[in-house]
């Protein structure tokens, strides 16, 4: 693979892609990424939970993304320079230009391959029994010119109601009419539409044993997401105060907003980075979470950059273009040089 330029990204990327690693899996990528670290010269080292810690030196600024996905296999394709397939976008584009870019690197730096953010963030929780760097670049997809400074934080609930069923045709109690009511009542408290109103989606609903009998029980899966400045946990226990008889919460992961001020020292890095390779940055606050909400308490200063359209990841669209790529590598190497160079 080439090092002395951004050229060979794109190669980099369709490697990772063809190894595909929904969370849960991602055994079936982790000896690629070895693979690639060691054609790029770079230490690899594989953690207790399946992280891949690949480094030039060690240093005083991280580059950490991750590498498992959303489950849903997509096909890997090249058409010019548009490169698409699960996980080009969220965040294998992300991890595959930071690999590049410490390759590249002058001055030390670590790269962080972690397991588990689409998941329960083993991989993120798993790096807090370490000790951590003080500064942190989260790869994550921004519109390659964004720099974000705010993920909401959020929880992952299941939602159970029982009722005592019955025939259908017959007044009864229907514990599918109860998760219903609930999720209602859960949206009330949670009603999003706007960036600093707390969200609750219901994503998976289960219930009914027959097409003519009320179901005794029904279960639902949440996600629930709070702005900076809302505690999760405070959300929750409204939902819970809110709930019809019958039916309970049970809470997941759990992860607390993070917003950081756009003076700190990485996000204004990254920002003189992107001026620095010709284009104009952005400040994001995104809606969802990511490994950053986990690991701004333990870091002196934390941000996420990345290549490819955020609106795609997690879609069965996901593309990026390799010229975005190669400026995100451009933009991740400057931000370390100007990181390393700080007192």
């Amino acid at each position: 693979m080439p090092s002395s330029t951004e050229s060979g990204v794109d190669e980099i990327l369709l490697k990772l892609l063809e190894a595909y690693s929904p969370t849960g899996q991602e055994d079936n990528a982790r000896d690629v990424i070895v693979e690639i670290c060691e054609d790029l010269g770079l230490r690899v080292e594989i953690d207790g939970v399946g992280n891949v810690l690949a480094s030039k030196g060690g240093g005083r600024v991280w580059l950490v993304s991750h590498y498992d996905t959303v489950p849903g296999r997509l096909p890997v394709r090249r058409s010019g320079n548009i490169i698409s397939g699960r996980g080009a976008v969220d965040a294998k584009g992300p991890l595959a230009a930071m690999l590049m870019a410490a390759s590249l690197s002058k001055s030390p730096v670590t790269v962080a391959a972690l397991v588990g953010e689409e998941g329960d963030s083993r991989g993120a929780r798993h790096l807090l029994t370490k000790e951590l760097p003080p500064f942190v670049v989260i790869g994550e997809p921004s519109n390659t010119t964004g720099v974000i400074i705010a993920y909401r934080g959020g929880a992952h609930l299941t939602l159970r109601c029982k009722a005592e069923g019955g025939h259908s045709s017959s007044p009864g109690a229907s514990a599918v009419d109860l998760l219903i009511e609930s999720i209602l009542r859960m949206k009330k408290v949670a009603p999003g539409g706007k960036y600093a109103d707390p969200s609750v989606a219901a994503t998976m609903i289960r219930g009914g044993e027959a097409p003519n009998v009320l179901p005794k029980r029904a279960e639902a899966v949440l996600d629930l997401r709070v702005p900076p400045g809302i505690d999760p946990s405070a959300v929750i226990d409204e939902m819970k105060s809110n709930l019809p008889e019958g039916c309970e919460i049970a809470v997941g992961w759990i992860v607390p907003p993070v917003a950081v001020r756009p003076s700190e020292p990485v996000p204004r890095a990254l920002t003189r980075s992107i001026i620095s390779s010709g284009r104009r940055p952005k400040l994001l606050r995104k809606y969802g979470s990511s490994d950053m909400n986990l690991l701004h308490d333990r870091v002196a200063s934390i941000a996420a950059y990345g290549p490819g359209d955020g609106k795609l990841a997690h879609t069965d669209t996901e593309f990026v273009d390799v010229e975005d790529l190669e400026f995100a590598v451009k933009v991740y190497v400057r931000t370390v040089e100007y990181l390393s160079n700080l007192s």
